[in-house]
């Protein structure tokens, strides 16, 4: 039950996102600050009419792109799916693969233990359960999240600039409690 509903999360959610992204296409206007600042690493878009929160990015060097969420009416957590991943470090045969996501700061870092699966028709590796609400405290506060196979090899890593307001969002639209 879980191998489907997974996909149909991370389908509708696509679908959900789908109006939005051109939105993300467009160029601003410039800033009239003097401070430069990188533009957010992770995208958010919210749906609070139905409940469900999108969040987009790319990994450093751009070649791996998550897009995840949450739903309301779902599981609390994090759900989502990694794309465009050409390498050899995850498998490729629809079984379930436990991975290390790895959220780290300047002297710390906090480790989840993940389970990936492999969808051909997408070439995309969903996470097989929601995150657990706990993940989040350590995804809005770190500096990196890199994404570490069971060989122990970094396979990607994310920037976690802007993840707070990823957070911030979820937490809000989809209720997921503080832990």
């Amino acid at each position: 039950m879980i191998a489907r509903k997974n996909p149909l999360r991370i389908a509708a959610l696509s679908l959900a996102l789908a109006p939005l992204v051109p939105i993300y296409a467009q160029s601003a206007p410039a800033a009239k600050s003097v401070v430069s600042s990188a533009p957010p690493a992770w995208t958010v878009t919210s749906d609070t009419a139905r409940g469900a929160v999108g969040i987009m990015a790319s990994s450093k060097g751009g070649t791996v792109q998550f897009l995840g969420g949450c739903s309301k009416g779902g599981e609390p957590g994090l759900t989502g799916a990694f794309s465009s991943y050409q390498g050899t470090g995850l498998r490729t045969d629809g079984q379930v693969e436990r991975v290390a996501f790895y959220a780290r700061g300047e002297d710390w870092q906090d480790a989840f233990s993940v389970r990936l699966r492999y969808l051909s028709g997408s070439r995309s590796w969903e996470i097989a359960q929601p995150l657990s609400p706990v993940f989040f405290s350590s995804f809005s506060r770190g500096a990196t999240l890199a994404v570490v196979n069971s060989r122990n090899e970094e396979i990607f890593t994310f920037d976690l600039t802007g993840s707070t307001a990823a957070v911030k969002a979820m937490r809000t639209v989809c209720a997921i409690p503080v832990q």
